[in-house]
């Protein structure tokens, strides 16, 4: 007669790692705007120029109205 081996086999059942998942997938998602954001609001406008601004990226506006002779308007925003 062989002999006979028994083995007990459990499962251990992994509660669903759904909600991990998506949690993080949502803050991956956030923190990938948030950086989109800074870049688009604050880097990207430092380097677009154009004759209009100054070094500090203020902008003059001038205009001369024809009604009124020898007055220029200044508009510093």
């Amino acid at each position: 007669m062989a002999d006979e081996k028994k083995e007990y086999v459990e499962k251990h059942e992994e509660p669903s790692r759904t909600g991990a998942t998506a949690i993080k997938s949502v803050t991956a998602i956030i923190i990938t705007l948030l950086i989109l954001g800074f870049l688009v609001f604050y880097v990207f406008p430092m380097f677009g120029g154009g004759a209009s601004q100054d070094l500090d990226g203020s902008h003059v506006e001038m205009s001369l109205n024809e009604n009124t002779s020898n007055v220029i308007y200044l508009d510093a925003s």
